[in-house]
């Protein structure tokens, strides 16, 4: 299988792309404490893997230093 890696801006408690939680801060507020990291995608189906956790990479573990 073929994949990418695709940065996105997501929510710096809970990681999620495009799923919400309801026990999570940015289903309740509108202003956020947000985080950009790189999740692994399907070349073929454009899914998001490893079930949307993000991908070990080290763009994201210098992102995680940051926070």
């Amino acid at each position: 299988m073929k994949t990418r890696l695709e940065k996105h801006i997501v929510c710096a408690d809970c990681h999620s792309v495009g799923i919400t939680y309801n026990d999570c801060r940015c289903t309740y507020q509108n202003d956020y404490p947000t985080i950009e990291l790189e999740f692994e995608v399907c070349e073929c189906c454009d899914n998001i893997l490893n079930d949307g956790q993000c991908a070990n990479t080290p763009f994201n573990d210098e992102q995680f230093k940051k926070k």
